[in-house]
């Protein structure tokens, strides 16, 4: 039986209006993050889309999206296999200064900086949201991560999607509706909110 996975970025916080790195550290989302979650949550209700099932990041804005999109009417887990990539001592500074040139795909440019490879993002991702959907009475999942991982994911996929898209970070709080089945995730619709 096909399960549907709607794969949500978390809306625009303090630190991506800055330019700075966030990885595993946290900043809040700003006003235009909380209106984009409400487009978001505004586009699932126009589709008469409800979820059975919630999952976010432990990140805070990831937390904070998932409370907005549902009204903070369905109780949701949080859990570290759905976090950013880790990009070590890189975190907190500005793109400009420290990925010039390098920012898609990552590859194992971040390990020497004591952050995470580009492949353990993408079994990590793989691994969280597999073992989420094969879950009993998971058929429509909403899972709230990062932009960067999301890219990770959603390239990993390309030969068993439907759909393709560019090889870039995912919009805030653009969803990426997946169809899943026997282990295999199928990319279908994209939505990607006003961003600004």
């Amino acid at each position: 039986m096909t399960k549907i996975l709607y794969l949500l970025r978390h809306g625009q916080t303090l630190f991506n209006t800055r330019g700075v790195v966030q990885g595993w550290c946290d900043s809040p989302l700003t006003e235009l993050g909380c209106h984009q979650a409400e487009l978001a949550r505004d586009w699932f209700e126009s589709q008469n889309i409800t979820f059975d099932h919630a999952y976010c990041s432990s990140a805070e804005r990831a937390c904070d999206t998932v409370e907005i999109v549902t009204r903070g009417k369905l109780a949701y887990e949080r859990t570290k296999g759905l976090k950013e990539f880790c990009y070590g001592s890189i975190e907190g500074n500005s793109y400009e200064l420290v990925l010039p040139g390098t920012y898609n795909p990552y590859g194992d440019f971040l390990v020497p900086f004591g952050g995470d490879s580009e492949d353990e993002v993408i079994r990590r991702m793989r691994t969280t949201l597999t073992d989420i959907m094969e879950r009993p009475g998971h058929e429509s999942v909403l899972a709230v991560s990062h932009g960067a991982c999301t890219r990770a994911f959603v390239s990993s996929c390309d030969a068993t999607s439907t759909l393709h898209v560019p090889n870039r970070v995912a919009p805030n709080c653009s969803v990426h509706v997946f169809w899943y089945e026997n282990g295999v995730f199928d990319l279908r619709e994209r939505f990607v909110p006003q961003q600004s």
